[in-house]
């Protein structure tokens, strides 16, 4: 009969710490935190402002006019790969060439991210230049990583002589030596001036009285996913 209670008596006792332990992990696994917030995405945009060409008026003659050297009507030049001391570029004798540029949203989200530009009765040794500025027109501060010349990417401060005849002899040359890397805050303005410099070559087939185009456009990215680039070659 002892042995019998004793048998029950660890039957209950085994029972009752069954029940305990299942207790113990039923309150554990209904234990929940609830966690409560919002979460919204930024947006990256930007657009041109305030472009200006440093020689964009024609000349009052068709053909041109002989203005005399130093005029300050006449077009610009400067030496090949802009290898000139201060101030690089200058006045010639002739007003012959001139650019003109054109602002468009071609995605159709509300912002001008493509500029044309278009040289105009160019010849050997014309120079021009162009200036802009950056707004930030998305919700997130943004930085410029590369440029984009009819559809081929630079990265960092360059120099690049180009065929845009396409006769295998270069004829154009660009340089672009500022503010990659320069952070934009959300609706406003970069603080320093981007500027790309021009200079027709000495190969002007097909420019002569006659005029060609290019497009410009900038990648802007998040400011922290930036990492810059070394200078394209």
């Amino acid at each position: 009969m002892k042995h019998k209670i004793n048998k029950i008596a660890t039957i209950f006792v085994a029972s009752l710490f069954a029940l305990t332990t299942l207790g113990v992990a039923y309150a554990a696994w209904t234990d929940t935190i609830y966690i409560n917030g919002t979460v919204t995405t930024g947006e990256v945009c930007w657009e041109f402002s305030t472009c200006s060409l440093l020689d964009e008026i024609p000349p009052v003659n068709p053909g041109g006019d002989y203005v005399g050297m130093g005029n300050p009507l006449a077009d610009y030049t400067c030496r090949p790969g802009f290898a000139s001391p201060p101030p690089f570029f200058w006045h010639g004798d002739k007003n012959v060439g001139w650019c003109t540029q054109l602002i468009e949203d071609k995605d159709a989200d509300g912002c001008d991210e493509t500029l044309t530009i278009t040289f105009n009765n160019v010849y050997p040794c014309y120079f021009n230049s162009l200036s802009f500025y950056v707004r930030n027109c998305g919700t997130i501060p943004i930085k410029v990583d590369h440029v984009e010349i009819n559809g081929q990417s630079y990265y960092a401060n360059f120099y690049k002589a180009l065929d845009l005849n396409g006769n295998g002899v270069n004829d154009f040359e660009i340089q672009y030596g500022d503010n990659f890397g320069t952070q934009i805050e959300p609706g406003e303005y970069s603080l320093n001036e981007f500027s790309l410099w021009f200079h027709v070559l000495q190969d002007e087939s097909g420019f002569q009285g006659g005029h060609f185009t290019f497009t410009i456009s900038l990648v802007c990215i998040q400011w922290n996913e930036y990492l810059g680039h070394a200078p394209s070659v």
